[in-house]
């Protein structure tokens, strides 16, 4: 008679291979399909894109604009079509781009839009003109109001209601300027210096509801800061570089903000061809996603910027907008990719925040939303400790994988124990 085969009758052993088979699956990123991409036209075809600011436009959402910062071109507006409104030419290679609304101009409040400029060799200015001819104008004549051979900048309007801006360089350094506009020009004033040697500084984003700084550089990962004026030099590391959440190059950070202080930091993880998304509050790592190819759309690789909004962006974007730079497009020039945050949110298993109701900046950066303020902000809750930098600290972690390395080491102990009764 052919043996029987043998059972396996251990329901932990089962178990603990069912946890295993999870976690090696939700280990994997997530995939998203873009909507649409946006076309350069000929005249800005040879750029690189170096950075992206999302500005939503508050009466009219589907006329918002996607600010791009281009290598050897200039500042490039597209619409969230796709389609090329206007660009800055004459004004040369630009590698940064941040943009905030209500900034104090001249005896009106404007949107301003700083761009760090390689020809210039500093921040230039400029404002948003929805009803223009051109959408985006120069502030003053050419020419940087502060100077710097900066490589990112994020705007930052403090609780106080002062504008300021943070301006990083190749060396490292690491400057906050505070802005003035009422002569109708911008004036960049120093106020202090966070950091003069490292790697590059690859990315910014400022956290306006809860204080803070997110800062990306080269050959090191992810840092968070104090954004406030007397905050300090201290730093945490939230995420290092090929240590598993991130690869050994990254780019630009952008935030989705939520109310209660809740929402997430996205970074562009420009060597793992994906886009790393960390808890807002406590800064944990969630996972990534990857923008893939679907019908005439090729996939996104070596993306160096991003950018968000959690607002209702036009009809074809009702749960917000992701733009995810795509720095290998084919065969076109470099472009953005463009896709629904819902469909974001709901590549992930839990399902991430869709908030379309949040209508504050909350953080307004050099790839966050940009829009207009309504009403007053919402109050956040306590900062977590600048020391710190691991855990959940009440703010409700949606990560499907968190949870998943412990609790295989517990399914190990109870097997382990169940062995141990079985022999004595």
């Amino acid at each position: 008679m052919k043996p029987k085969e043998p059972v396996m009758r251990n329901p932990t052993l089962l178990a603990l291979v069912a946890l295993l088979s999870g976690a090696a699956a939700s280990a994997q990123p997530a995939t998203v399909a873009p909507l649409r991409e946006t076309t350069p036209q000929a005249s800005a075809s040879g750029g690189a894109v170096e950075d992206v600011a999302l500005w939503v436009n508050p009466a009219d959402a589907g006329a918002s604009l996607l600010l791009t910062a281009q290598g050897s071109a200039g500042l490039i507006t597209f619409g969230v079509d796709g389609q090329q409104v206007d660009a800055e030419l004459a004004d040369g290679p630009t590698v940064s781009v941040s943009a905030r609304d209500d900034f104090p101009l001249g005896g009106g409040n404007r949107t301003l839009v700083v761009t760090a400029n390689s020809n210039f060799n500093g921040l230039t200015a400029y404002r948003v003109d929805p009803g223009g001819a051109d959408r985006v104008l120069r502030i003053g004549a050419p020419g940087a109001f502060a100077a710097g051979p900066f490589t990112a900048v994020a705007l930052y309007r403090a609780s106080s209601g002062s504008f300021y801006a943070f301006a990083g360089s190749q060396n490292g350094r690491l400057e906050q300027f505070e802005l003035t506009g009422a002569d109708g020009g911008v004036t960049a004033t120093p106020v202090r210096v966070l950091r003069t040697t490292g790697g590059a500084i690859e990315g910014i984003a400022a956290d306006e509801e809860t204080g803070l700084l997110f800062v990306t550089e080269a050959g090191q990962g992810l840092w968070r800061y104090s954004a406030v004026p007397d905050g300090g030099t201290d730093r945490t590391q939230v995420s290092a570089l090929g240590g598993g959440q991130l690869s050994l190059t990254v780019g630009r950070v952008a935030l989705y903000p939520a109310s209660n202080g809740e929402g997430y930091l996205l970074v562009a993880d420009t060597g793992a061809d994906a886009f790393a998304v960390f808890e807002r509050r406590s800064q944990a790592f969630i996972g990534t996603f990857r923008m893939v190819q679907d019908g005439g759309i090729d996939s996104v690789e070596a993306p160096a910027a991003l950018a968000v909004s959690p607002r209702p962006v036009g009809p074809d974007f009702p749960e917000g907008l992701f733009a995810g730079h795509d720095g290998t497009n084919s065969p076109s020039p470099e472009n953005l990719k463009l896709a629904s945050w819902g469909a974001v949110a709901r590549a992930f298993d839990p399902a991430l925040r869709i908030e379309t109701s949040q209508v504050t900046d909350g953080g307004a950066d050099g790839g966050a939303d940009a829009g207009a303020d309504s009403g007053p902000p919402v109050r956040p809750p306590p900062n977590p400790p600048i020391s710190g930098n691991g855990g959940d600290e009440g703010g409700g972690c949606s990560c499907a994988t968190a949870s998943v390395p412990a609790s295989a080491v517990l399914a190990l102990l109870a097997l382990a124990l169940a062995g141990r009764r079985r022999r004595s």
